[in-house]
């Protein structure tokens, strides 16, 4: 499936939240069968190498607008802001950029949501991954 990068990066933070919940007097496991923990293993692995290849692209664009200097913090000069506006301006065509994620959805059923009191946010944060 085709996603933009942001996408994939809100997928990467949900799978990860998909072991267990605290709520706040204890750890809840969420219990899966075999099959949905592989899958959910899977996602993460390609999620977690998405989000490194956006972290060195990001990396490298800050390096390639700071001729290696790194981007200082604003501090009211107009060389520092234009530099600040042209990273956040990259920035966010690297965010919109679209890749093929090779992950199959997941069924919604796969969760059994009646027995895993998984938030709706994270659900919401699976995006195209969740299979309804």
């Amino acid at each position: 499936m085709k996603v933009s990068v942001q996408e994939a990066l809100g997928m990467y933070q949900a799978v990860q939240q998909l072991d267990s919940i605290n709520n706040g007097e204890k750890v809840i496991l969420y219990k899966y069968d075999a099959k949905t923990r592989l899958t959910l293993a899977g996602a993460r692995r390609k999620l977690r190498a998405i989000q490194e290849d956006y972290t060195e692209a990001r990396n490298k664009l800050i390096d390639e607008i700071s001729d290696g200097k790194g981007i200082p913090p604003i501090n009211g000069d107009i060389a520092v802001l234009v530099m600040h506006n042209r990273f956040a301006r990259a920035d966010i065509n690297l965010m919109k950029s679209e890749i093929d994620l090779d992950i199959e959805p997941i069924e919604v059923e796969a969760f059994k949501l009646d027995e895993n009191p998984i938030p709706a946010g994270v659900l919401d944060g699976l995006g195209s991954l969740l299979k309804v």
